[in-house]
């Protein structure tokens, strides 16, 4: 029986900071199409991609389907208990053998010729076998296969068979995150938006907080913008940034602000009678929230008071963003579109903290919700998957500011008078992102 170790708390320590350079980031990453090609040649095809949350292939017979870029992949529990996956694609005459989403099936079948696979990838039939003069090969003709593997909760994959395993790729990730129990969270939010940006201009800006003064003002009464620890670890990286004080731009003295009141109201946290200010506030609010799991049954046992009042946030390269509070985690997925640059798929799924012992408990928390607005309420099983296009509907203050921001950037992209980006200290995840970019394709 392999033995069983005990989670870690989460590092805190500030990472060295490595010589980065200065060099201007060029503009033709975000907008030329004959990158967006060197990118699935080089880049999507060689990393391991976050496809899909481990819940959706719980038992055998499950699948889910996911797509970056051009391609498609089926993920599936096979009767055998086992992870497989796949290019979702018939051997036959290229047809896909399924659409984008999970679904539970006994087999794989072409809807095109009626050509069927197993769960495992093997070939089980094909109609009318004795009409190919070549034969019906099983050993040739099973579905071409992915990596897959699981951490955290979620099915990983990758294109190439012989990439390094996943545990090696993630480095220092999981002895920081594994301390959350992702595993044990439950999925409340599931929807994909299309924005009008490439997906690297999307994941910059969820790398910095930069930008919060111009695009999320009413943040700055809540969270500190400026006193942010940024801490980068090879292809990899986070920020700490600090919640329930405001910005050192707007602070006056220490008293609570209008903004700062409402939000810990919004979160049951008696504001009107807290006798405290700014500077105690934080460690006040972890002692309530560890008060108030007695009653609610949350364990933050293995979680540090900082990260029950402040916005840790990951990049796990190349397109994945956590923001992880002590309640909720959300996770950002910023897929390329598969044939405009100009455009991508930004992914949003949020994940709750349970009461130990209730792992199918759905309930949609109001945590830390202020901006993200969700729907409330209970939700009975795997929330459904919305899709939309930006301007649509509406996907919350937040995102919505940045999405339409994005717009703007994406545009400006183009234009004969920018000449590529002039990246601050404060942006360098930005920059690290380059690097490790640099190295996949060459540049």
């Amino acid at each position: 029986m392999n033995e069983v170790k005990p989670i870690k708390m989460t590092p805190l320590e500030k990472a060295p900071e490595p010589d980065l350079g200065t060099e201007m980031i060029p503009v033709e990453r975000y907008i030329d199409p004959a990158v967006m090609k060197q990118e699935m040649d080089k880049l999507w095809s060689k990393t391991w991609l976050l496809a899909g949350p481990a819940c959706d292939v719980a038992e055998p017979g499950d699948y889910f389907v996911f797509e970056v870029g051009r391609e498609s992949i089926i993920v599936s529990r096979a009767e055998d208990g086992e992870l497989y996956g796949f290019f979702n694609v018939c051997r036959h005459r290229a047809n896909q053998l399924k659409p984008e989403g999970c679904g539970h099936s006994s087999s794989f079948v072409c809807g095109f010729h009626k050509w069927e696979w197993n769960l495992d990838g093997s070939l089980k039939d094909v109609p009318e076998a004795d009409d190919f003069p070549q034969g019906t090969p099983a050993e040739e003709l099973g579905l071409v296969p992915v990596k897959v593997d699981t951490w955290g909760g979620f099915v990983w994959a990758n294109m190439d068979l012989v990439a390094e395993p996943l545990m090696d790729y993630l480095g220092e990730i999981p002895a920081h995150l594994d301390a959350y129990e992702f595993e044990k969270m439950v999925l409340v939010y599931d929807e994909t938006i299309e924005w009008d940006c490439n997906w690297k201009t999307s994941v910059d800006i969820f790398s910095e907080t930069y930008h919060v003064r111009g695009v999320h003002p009413e943040s700055e009464w809540v969270s500190d913008d400026i006193e942010v620890q940024v801490d980068l670890y090879g292809a990899h990286s986070r920020f700490i940034a600090p919640m329930y004080v405001p910005s050192v731009r707007v602070r006056e003295g220490d008293a609570l602000n209008p903004g700062l009141v409402e939000y810990l109201k919004s979160e049951g946290f008696p504001a009107d009678d807290y006798k405290g200010g700014v500077s105690t506030l934080r460690r006040d609010v972890a002692a309530f929230k560890r008060e108030q799991s007695k009653e609610t049954g949350l364990d933050f046992s293995k979680l540090h008071d900082d990260q029950l009042t402040a916005d840790f946030h990951y990049n796990i390269f190349p397109n994945v963003t956590f923001n992880l509070f002590g309640e909720q985690m959300w996770m950002f997925r910023h897929r390329p579109h598969p044939t405009d640059p100009d455009k991508m798929y930004f992914d949003r799924m949020v994940f709750n903290r349970v009461p130990e012992g209730e792992a199918g408990a759905n309930t949609a928390a109001g945590a830390v919700d202020m901006f993200l607005e969700l729907d409330e309420g209970n939700v009975e099983g795997r929330p459904e998957h919305q899709f939309y296009k930006y301007g649509e509907r509406s996907s919350g203050l937040l995102l919505d500011q940045d999405a339409s921001c994005l717009a703007g950037v994406q545009k400006g992209l183009h234009s004969k008078g920018c000449k590529g980006l002039w990246i601050s200290h404060h942006e360098r995840r930005i920059r690290n992102f380059h690097k490790t970019w640099e190295t996949y394709l060459g540049a």
